[in-house]
């Protein structure tokens, strides 16, 4: 991911994550919302590491609520997203990371 700043436009670009574009995409969300907090992800594993990472931007985990009202507990943003990508193997099945 990058943000780039030119002639006084701000620009993010991402790389597209292997498999996304294929198949149903509501399993592969593993952290935060699609639909603006109505249904919050969380993933242990996932959350494990955007701790690791918000320690070093001291940033703090904080209680949110979902559309239902029910507590979530994240490190980021809700808008912050952990996508599971797929990765074809020659040999064997697919790989998920």
């Amino acid at each position: 991911m990058a943000i780039v700043d030119y002639r006084g436009h701000r620009v993010v670009a991402q790389s597209i994550i292997p498999g996304i574009l294929q198949g149903d995409k509501s399993n592969s969300l593993l952290y935060g919302s699609v639909d603006n907090g109505k249904k919050i992800s969380w993933n242990e594993t996932f959350n494990s590491k955007v701790v690791e990472a918000a320690k070093q931007l001291h940033l703090k985990e904080h209680v949110v609520l979902d559309g239902s009202g029910n507590p979530v507990k994240l490190a980021a943003t809700v808008k912050c997203k952990g996508i599971v990508g797929s990765c074809w193997v020659y040999a064997s099945s697919p790989k998920v990371f």
